[in-house]
Formats: C-alpha cells, sequence, structure tokens
C-alpha cells in the first residue's frame, strides 16, 4: 500500500484523539470471524482482544442477538480484501448515533454498488439485498442490529478503548510538535515506512492499492480491533482515512493507596464503605468512624457528587454515584 502526500496533504493531516465507534464494531465482527488463535498462521492478537472475543461469543452464543449478528452483520463484513465503506462512515468518530445516522441514510444506489462489489469479491451475502432497494424493514433491522451489537459488546470495553486512543494521540501530537510530520509518519508503526524525499506512506497490504491525496489531507485512527495492518477506505473519492491498528500495553498496576492520596484517607475509608443504599450504621460499622465524623466527610462527597443521600424514618442512607464507582475502580470495603 502506497498513500502519496502533497505539501497541502501534510498540513492537513489530523490525529483523531478518539476511536471510530463504526471502524471499532466493523474490525470487532473480523475478530470474531477469525479462526481460533492456535488455529491461526497469522500474528496472535493481544491477550485483552483475545479476552473480549471469548467472551463475546460467550456471550452471543445462543441468543437473539447472537443469531442477528450472523445473519445481518457478519455477511456484510467478511474477512476479505473488501467490505461496504458505507458502512464506516466518517461521522463515526463523532459517535455511534452520528455514525448510525448517516449510514442509513446512504443514498440507495451507493449501497446497491457496494453491494455489488462485495459480491463480485466474496461471494453474494446471505442477506442486504433488500437494503439496496430501499426498504425501511430492512435499513431499521441493520440499525438496530448494529445498535444493540455495539451497547451489548462493544460499550463495556468502551472506556478501555477511548483511553488507549487518547494515549496515542497523545504520543502522536507529542511528537509532531516537538520533531515535525516527517518524524510523526516514520513513528506510526512499526510496519509502516515513511519516505520523507518522495513524501510516500508504505506498509503491507493484502493487495495492490495506491492512494493519492490530493491535497485533502489524511485523518490518522488508531483502533482497538484494528489487525497488525492498517485499513484504508476502497472508494478514493471518499475523504481519506488511515484505520491503523493501537499498541495494546497492560494497564499499570493499581496503587491501593491512590485514592486516600487523592481525597485524604477518612473520605476514602467512607466512599469504599458506600454501595447501594447503604445505612449510616453499617458504613460507621466498616470504617470505625464517629457518627459527627461520618455526617462531615459524607457532605464533602456529596457535594463533589461522588455519593447521593437519602432520608426514610429517621435513617440516612447513601449511594455511590457513577462517578464514585469510577474513582473507586468498584472496590469496597468488607465487614
Amino acid at each position: 500500500m502506497l498513500i502519496h502526500f502533497t505539501r497541502e496533504d501534510l498540513a492537513r493531516t489530523r490525529i483523531s484523539g478518539s476511536p471510530d465507534s463504526l471502524w471499532e464494531l466493523v474490525l470487532s465482527l473480523h475478530r470474531l470471524q477469525r479462526p481460533r488463535p492456535t488455529a491461526s498462521p497469522g500474528p496472535l492478537a493481544p491477550a485483552d482482544v483475545l479476552r473480549w472475543r471469548a467472551n463475546t461469543l460467550t456471550g452471543l452464543s445462543g441468543h437473539a442477538l447472537g443469531r442477528r449478528v450472523r445473519d445481518h452483520l457478519l455477511p456484510l463484513t467478511p474477512i476479505s480484501s473488501y467490505f461496504p465503506d458505507f458502512l464506516t462512515p466518517h461521522t463515526g468518530l463523532q459517535g455511534l448515533e452520528p455514525g448510525l445516522d448517516t449510514l442509513l441514510a446512504t443514498p440507495r444506489s451507493r449501497i446497491g454498488r457496494e453491494l455489488d462489489e462485495l459480491t463480485t469479491r466474496s461471494g453474494a451475502p446471505s442477506w442486504g439485498s433488500d437494503l439496496a432497494t430501499g426498504d425501511a424493514q430492512a435499513l431499521h433491522l441493520l440499525g438496530n442490529t448494529i445498535r444493540d451489537y455495539f451497547t451489548t459488546t462493544l460499550a463495556p470495553t468502551w472506556p478501555t478503548i477511548q483511553a488507549q486512543a487518547t494515549t496515542e494521540h497523545t504520543r502522536l501530537t507529542g511528537i509532531l510538535a516537538t520533531h515535525g510530520i516527517d518524524a510523526m509518519l516514520a513513528n506510526l508503526l512499526p510496519t509502516t515506512t515513511w519516505h520523507p524525499s518522495d513524501q510516500v506512506l508504505e506498509f503491507p497490504y493484502p493487495m495492490t492499492h495506491t492512494v493519492h491525496l490530493h491535497g485533502r489531507g489524511l485523518t490518522l485512527i488508531p483502533s482497538w480491533f484494528c489487525s497488525p495492518m492498517p485499513v484504508v477506505l476502497v472508494d478514493l473519492a471518499l475523504p481519506p482515512v488511515l484505520v491503523y491498528p493501537l499498541t495494546h500495553t497492560p494497564p499499570p498496576a493499581t496503587d491501593p493507596h491512590a485514592l486516600a492520596k487523592l481525597i485524604g484517607p477518612t473520605r476514602a475509608k467512607i466512599l469504599l464503605a458506600i454501595t447501594t443504599a447503604t445505612p449510616t450504621r453499617a458504613i460507621q460499622h466498616r470504617t470505625g468512624i464517629s457518627a459527627s465524623q461520618l455526617s462531615r466527610h459524607a457532605a464533602v462527597l456529596r457535594d463533589n457528587n461522588l455519593i447521593t443521600e437519602a432520608r426514610h424514618a429517621g435513617h440516612t442512607f447513601y449511594t455511590r454515584t457513577p462517578l464514585g464507582h469510577t474513582l473507586t475502580n468498584g472496590q469496597q470495603t468488607t465487614a
């Protein structure tokens, strides 16, 4: 694969600070279709992706959503040199719903053209012909299946995907700011080669494909599910993107005292003791603090949206908010 830049393209190249919801969705479907790691001759997938794959296959097996994914999404996204570009519109960078709105508004003529291309390259999909005719029921089914699949299988992992994409954005923008665009493109991936004299980015690809940007620039999109080699759109008239694999690194070890360092040891104890509708007496039993201390510190936690407080029949109950739960990383004290 060769991507040819001009001076204008270099100036207009941008790095996405967020993952693309629909690119991640399509590439996750590719992960589900790949052979078991022990049977695959290619590079071993990252451990966290393998865990996601195993959990997702188990979760979908025998359920209605699993059958819908099998019947309506997998036929449109085969592991091959081609899948329809209309499945990954540029608005996917803004989130799932904006991306879905654009996808479902794709002109039927384009859907038909791209499904014909899919048939030529991979064989006719078992489902999808109704999409090309603009069948409202087919479009509704596609949209709902995409939304349900994303919500069930990707949303729980999305904070991790977002965090790693943000880290990659920081890495590349740091290189760009310090050393310039040539250095950034040269350090994009170990498998890519930047030829500064020719202004060409080269990397392995399963088929011969050359992209001339013609002054439009390039959007770099880091992807959690992307395979070892980057991916581009087939239609050269679409806004150019390069979707490339993130480097998967294990998260740093959690400091068990980190929460206490942030909000103080007493408030940390209280926050960890609270789950859902936890009564005052239970918090005192778990933390060993007095009623006056609890009241004072709980007010601070409440005012900072870490807990909520409710009173009933002379008793006070506390519940950890989503922010408080995130801050504690789901931990709790034991009685």
